[in-house]
């Protein structure tokens, strides 16, 4: 059986390599940025409201676009793209060695496509005009119209575009896009094919780093759970993670009724995809129940919800 592990790491190498490049861009851009302000009509060093900044303001975006849409980020997005096929291939030598006669149906070729397609956009002009160089260019126009210092200008376009102690403008969304991308199209992908094939037991899989959410703690301690489960999970019911060695509940967001962190409208029909919520680097596999440790078994076929799901009365 091929390692979940494995999976894990090659979407992560494909993440993290693609975002390597981006702390130099942002260097790039702020460098232009700083450059192009040096343009603006000021007074006693404030920058004033004038129809030559305002018009400045557009053609500072537009250098944006070019400065991150080079000939070389634009292949490194193409790079990025062939992790689609490596996840796919994993999943099918995954379910070709539980299901020997298996072969990908055709509806997770279409959903590799509409991914691929949605994330070139996302990457490309669309995305990056409506998130990053659109975003600059309002932070700019906030600061022309209220007569800022140019200093104080400049001091906060560092912050915005530089990644400090925050990931910069460009890290931050590319970085989510990325990972959201791949891992909710390998956990789609699972769940379509599990749902075909009728799978009910179920593993959370992944390493918990310094950022991982309490709820994908508790899951990682209890991995194995079974598809009846899915509304009590939801819930944040009996789930537990260890702070400073004490046993601690998954606390509840009040405002979307989920674990902090969650996407907002996760549901028991998209769980399997949106799993911790947004950069959620866990992955859901289906096992055999064989595999299950017989006290999660038993545990779990003695509830309510299990003998509902499978028609016992």
């Amino acid at each position: 059986m091929p390692d979940y592990n494995e999976l894990i790491k090659t979407i992560d190498d494909a993440i993290n390599g693609f975002n390597d490049s981006l702390p130099k861009i942002q260097k790039e851009i702020l460098a232009d940025v700083l450059d192009q302000i040096k343009k603006f009509d000021t007074r006693d060093k404030r920058i004033t409201n004038t129809v030559k900044n305002i018009r400045l303001l557009n053609t500072i975006k537009n250098r944006l676009k070019k400065i991150i849409l080079t000939d070389s980020y634009k292949q490194e997005v193409k790079q990025f793209l062939e992790v689609f096929n490596e996840v796919s291939a994993f999943q099918n030598e995954y379910f070709k060695e539980a299901e020997k006669k298996f072969s990908p149906p055709k509806v997770v070729k279409e959903i590799k496509k509409q991914t691929i397609t949605d994330t070139i956009n996302r990457l490309t002009e669309a995305g990056i005009g409506v998130n990053v160089s659109d975003k600059i260019a309002e932070l700019l126009k906030q600061n022309v119209t209220t007569g800022v210092k140019y200093s104080d200008l400049a001091a906060q376009l560092r912050e915005y575009i530089l990644t400090t102690e925050t990931p910069g403008v460009l890290e931050r969304y590319v970085k989510q896009i990325t990972t959201d991308a791949v891992n909710q199209y390998s956990a789609q992908y699972m769940n379509t094919i599990s749902g075909d094939l009728g799978y009910e037991w179920f593993r959370y899989q992944g390493k918990d780093i310094l950022t991982t959410r309490d709820w994908c703690d508790s899951m990682t301690d209890q991995p194995f759970f079974h598809i009846s489960e899915v509304p009590r999970l939801l819930r944040v019911e009996d789930m537990y993670f260890m702070e400073d060695g004490v046993k601690t509940k998954v606390p509840i967001n009040p405002k979307t009724e989920l674990w902090y962190g969650a996407i907002q409208g996760t549901n028991a029909e998209n769980f399997f995809v949106y799993r911790g919520g947004h950069q959620c680097k866990h992955q859901i596999f289906p096992v055999i129940e064989r595999l299950v440790p017989k006290a999660v078994q038993e545990r779990v076929k003695a509830t309510a919800a299990y003998k509902r799901w499978k028609g016992i009365t």
